[in-house]
């Protein structure tokens, strides 16, 4: 007699168990049959519909504006990272000397937006190489600068402004 109290109760719990499955089951597919409903004028056809299909614009409306904001969110952190970064380039190329064996000689500036950066000069002699880094802050610099320096910045500024 014990055996048959189990078995009906193993029977009850199998039977929730499925009625609770097939519940979530058509929930579902009813969902998703809501999320296929395209919006568009023929399917309101009643005052419920035209709620309905509002609903849907609403919902949709706002999920954009919080898409967009997002955007703009990454948007700002990425102008921020962007105008510390080095993006205008100037570079002459030069004979420093009547030693030198032809235009091996170069200044090249490299400047963020805010016309700071460095610039690297390489004088190229016959038997000798030197390279000299500068820093430009705000566009002037703690050391004297060459003239071909000064063109390098100037053409890096030029990007700047384009």
């Amino acid at each position: 007699m014990e055996y048959v109290y189990y078995a009906l109760i193993s029977l009850g719990v199998s039977l929730v168990v499925s009625s609770v499955m097939i519940l979530v089951f058509l929930g579902k597919k009813k969902k998703r049959r809501e999320l296929k409903k395209e919006i568009s004028i023929d399917d309101i056809k009643t005052y419920e519909d035209m709620l309905y299909q509002m609903n849907r614009i609403h919902k949709n409306t706002q999920e954009n504006e919080r898409k967009i904001r997002y955007l703009s969110s990454h948007c700002d952190k990425l102008d921020d990272i962007t105008a510390a970064s080095f993006k205008n380039i100037g570079l002459v190329r030069y004979k420093y000397s009547d030693d030198a064996g032809g235009n091996l000689s170069f200044s090249l500036a490299l400047m963020d937006d805010k016309q700071n950066g460095i610039v690297f000069t390489n004088i190229s002699l016959i038997d000798s190489n030197s390279l000299y880094v500068r820093r430009i802050t705000n566009g002037v610099s703690d050391v004297l600068l060459m003239e071909e320096e000064k063109e390098a910045i100037k053409k890096a500024n030029e990007n700047l402004l384009n």
